[in-house]
């Protein structure tokens, strides 16, 4: 059996028994790794790529990614997928944007594995706190962290003339998608909240 020059790709040479099933399945078994391979998820590629190989390239569905086995571990192929900003609901009772303000409004962004925030959600009720521990965002799935996060955004109250107009409140992500304010209560609460877009999370 002789090889190719470059990818020692096996072909039967005029001694070689007249062997067709098993000339195939050699060349076959030779290019099978040479292939770009799909997997499901980097789980699935552990568990059939049980020896990989310098130069083997799999391409995972979950979470989009072309990845390469650089002799010691697989690494990604880089080509950066973005959504884009996407509007984003508030939950019931509240609004987008800083009432009766030109304001942004709550949007969401995801760029390879990392989602972004943005915009303004108020109460629904004009002047009324936003309470602590309430939903008021709801992230879609494919957008929602692995494990609960959290970061500081900017908030505001409504009253210009309140010495504790501006500050910080707490922001806290849940698994399931759940957006909430536990930074404030009612009683030092504000009624607007921003989403800070210079802070991500990311998704593994």
């Amino acid at each position: 059996m002789l090889t190719t020059p470059l990818g020692a790709l096996p072909y039967p040479q005029s001694t070689d028994s007249a062997d067709l099933p098993s000339h195939l399945r050699s060349l076959a078994t030779a290019v099978d790794g040479r292939t770009v391979l799909r997997f499901a998820d980097a789980a699935d590629r552990t568990a059939k790529v049980v020896s990989p190989q310098a130069g083997m390239v799999a391409y995972l569905v979950v979470p989009g990614v072309l990845t390469v086995y650089n002799g010691s571990a697989w690494v990604s192929v880089h080509s950066p997928t973005d959504t884009g900003w996407l509007p984003l609901t508030p939950s019931t009772g509240y609004v987008g944007g800083i009432t009766g303000v030109a304001s942004a409004l709550p949007q969401y962004r995801r760029i390879d594995n990392r989602v972004h925030l943005r915009g303004w959600v108020s109460h629904g009720t004009a002047a009324t706190v936003i309470p602590r521990s309430t939903t008021i965002l709801t992230l879609p799935a494919g957008f929602r962290p692995p494990a609960t996060v959290s970061f500081a955004a900017v908030c505001q109250d409504a009253t210009t003339a309140n010495y504790n107009e501006h500050g910080t409140t707490r922001l806290e992500i849940t698994s399931t998608g759940l957006v909430k304010n536990l930074g404030q209560n009612t009683v030092a609460g504000y009624t607007h909240i921003g989403l800070p877009d210079n802070a991500f999370f990311l998704l593994d």
